[in-house]
């Protein structure tokens, strides 16, 4: 049986992710379930959309080059998420 050596990580970064808050959009007369299927397309869209080379695949803070790839997938994926949003009229409450 292979071990993980580090599952508290894993499992650190799973509780980080979940208890981030989201942002929460209004757009004039869009109703409750009309943005949360926007906002669910737009996380699709940006999921699926190509992503941007990062460099080189070893650590560059001294963490798991698995880890940062992960954290820098979820930043491009959260922007992305903003842009389409944005673009289809959304503006993030304060």
């Amino acid at each position: 049986m292979i071990r993980a050596r580090h599952p508290g990580w894993m499992l650190c970064a799973a509780l980080a992710a979940c208890a981030a808050p989201e942002v929460q959009w209004e757009k004039p007369g869009a109703s409750p379930t009309r943005v949360s299927e926007d906002m669910q397309q737009c996380r699709m869209q940006a999921r699926l959309s190509p992503q941007p080379h990062t460099g080189p695949l070893g650590p560059r803070t001294g963490g798991s080059p698995g880890m940062e790839r992960i954290e820098d997938r979820d930043a491009f994926d959260a922007q992305r998420v903003q842009k389409c949003m944005q673009d289809k009229g959304y503006t993030a409450k304060r």
